[in-house]
């Protein structure tokens, strides 16, 4: 019987990555249905949004709506401050680089870090590691803030639509449910690939500095591998060919790639 591969990619922080990235746009849904209450006033027999005939009520129920949405782009963008969003960041980018170097001390026979402690830098003593990294951080934070600024500027879209096209609060409320269901897709992408290309650079670096020269292509193995993929699975490449794994891409490189290499010593 064939001892089952371990496996080389972080799933387990790839899907921590995710679900703190779900906790954040929940806050946002959270937010939105409040803003979805603070609308109902305007929407005749809870149904309708009112229209210019039989607003007598609310004769600036247009700048009423404006004003709700207006609220609901702040709070929104004040829900999780630039430190909390920094640090959803570092902490993954810190846990996917401690994972790099506990399969590197594995193969190298060395003491494994331990595997809850990421709260601490482990860069510090590597200064092109930790401007990589460092970036990196960077880079999800703004990748985090993009999809607040997107959720805000397309739900306000999804909401303005719903008000011209006669729509009322069902349909404003599965606008919500969608766009904040869009929104969580594009968070499982952002953890997956960001995991993977993280890994490839990290993995690459460390593996060639450790004498390694060459690499096994290695994929997950399971349905959600492209079929190029899994034909590359088990080939080995040179780190310096600009022509090797994927069209000159690391394994993890590619979007949304899970494989990862297995470096040759």
């Amino acid at each position: 019987m064939v001892a089952k591969r371990k496996n080389g990619y972080p799933i387990k922080i790839e899907r921590s990555y995710y679900c703190n990235l779900t906790r954040v746009v929940r806050s946002w849904q959270k937010i939105a249905n409040q803003s979805l209450d603070q609308l109902k006033p305007y929407v005749t027999g809870g149904t309708k949004i009112l229209q210019d005939a039989d607003n007598s009520n609310y004769p600036n129920w247009i700048h009423y709506v404006q004003q709700v949405l207006d609220l609901f782009s702040v709070n929104v963008q004040t829900a999780q401050t630039d430190q909390q969003i920094q640090s959803i960041a570092t902490r993954f980018v810190y846990a996917v680089n401690s994972f790099s170097t506990s399969k590197l001390n594995s193969r190298s026979g060395a003491i494994k870090i331990k595997a809850g402690a990421i709260t601490l830098n482990p860069l510090e003593n590597n200064s092109k590691l930790e401007e990589y990294t460092q970036g990196k951080i960077a880079e999800n934070a703004d990748l985090i803030k993009t999809m607040r600024s997107r959720y805000i500027d397309q739900l306000k879209g999804d909401v303005y639509r719903s008000i011209n096209s006669g729509g009322g609060v069902s349909e404003l409320a599965h606008a919500i449910t969608d766009r904040t269901g869009m929104t969580l897709r594009h968070a499982d992408l952002i953890a997956t690939d960001q995991t993977g290309k993280i890994l490839a650079q990290i993995d690459s670096y460390r593996n060639q500095a450790n004498g390694s020269t060459r690499y096994i292509w290695r994929s997950m193995e399971d349905s959600r591998v492209r079929p190029k993929h899994r034909e590359l699975d088990g080939k080995e490449f040179r780190y310096d060919d600009p022509n090797g794994g994927d069209g000159g891409l690391l394994p993890g490189e590619p979007i949304r790639c899970r494989c990862y290499a297995d470096p040759i010593n």
